[in-house]
C-alpha cells in the first residue's frame, strides 16, 4: 500500500480540528461551571451585606449609649475630658407659676409671664488633647456633632480659643464660653 501524503495531512488536520474543538468546548463548560458556583455562593449577598451593616449600626449605637467618664482614652491612649450634663437650675416661668398655684397662691395669667430666654443650641461634649498640647473640641450644634479647632465655625460662631477645660466662641454680638463642667457664659460685646 502506498502512503499518500495528501490524505495523511487531511486526516491529521481533522484530528487537530477535532481536538481543538473539544478543548474549546471543555474550557467553555468549565467557565460556565465556575460562574454557576459563584452565583450560588453569592446569591443574596446584597441583602446579607445590608443586614451586616444594620447589625453593626445597632452594636455601635449600644456601645455609644454607655457613658465614658473621661480620662485616658482606651483606643488612643490620649487624655480626653468629657463635659458634664447641663444642670437646669433655673425653673421656667410656666413651672414657677404652676408651683405657686399649687401652693395656694395666685397665679399670674399667661399673658403677663416673662419671655423665655433664647435657647442656646450649642453644647460642649468633649475636649481631646493630642501629644503636642493641641486641643480639639467636640461640640453639639443642635443634633449635629462637630469636631472643631481654633478658627473653625459652629453655625455663625467662630471658635477663638480651646483650652483643656474651656471652649470660647464669638460672633458679631457676643462671646460664648463653655466649660467642661457644663457651665455656659455669654458676654455681650
Amino acid at each position: 500500500m502506498r502512503f499518500n501524503p495528501f490524505i495523511s495531512a487531511a486526516v491529521l488536520a481533522m484530528v487537530l480540528a477535532f481536538g481543538l474543538a473539544l478543548r474549546v468546548f471543555s474550557q467553555n463548560s468549565g467557565f460556565h461551571d465556575v460562574v454557576k458556583a459563584s452565583l450560588a455562593t453569592t446569591e443574596g449577598y446584597d441583602q446579607k451585606f445590608i443586614d451586616l451593616v444594620d447589625h453593626l449600626e445597632d452594636v455601635l449605637a449600644t456601645r455609644a449609649s454607655f457613658a465614658y467618664p473621661g480620662g485616658r482614652d482606651p483606643m488612643t491612649g490620649r487624655r480626653r475630658e468629657v463635659a458634664l450634663p447641663i444642670a437646669s437650675s433655673i425653673p421656667s416661668p410656666r413651672r414657677a407659676t404652676a408651683a405657686k398655684a399649687a401652693k395656694g397662691g395666685t397665679a399670674k395669667p399667661d399673658s403677663a409671664k416673662a419671655p423665655e430666654p433664647a435657647v442656646d443650641r450649642v453644647k460642649l461634649t468633649a475636649i481631646i488633647a493630642d501629644d503636642y498640647g493641641q486641643h480639639t473640641a467636640i461640640v453639639m450644634d443642635g443634633e449635629r456633632s462637630l469636631s472643631v479647632d481654633v478658627g473653625d465655625m459652629v453655625g455663625t460662631r467662630k471658635v477663638i480659643r480651646i483650652t483643656s477645660k474651656e471652649v470660647s466662641m464669638e460672633n458679631d454680638s457676643a462671646v460664648y464660653s463653655y466649660d467642661i463642667s457644663g457651665n455656659r457664659s455669654l458676654q455681650r460685646k
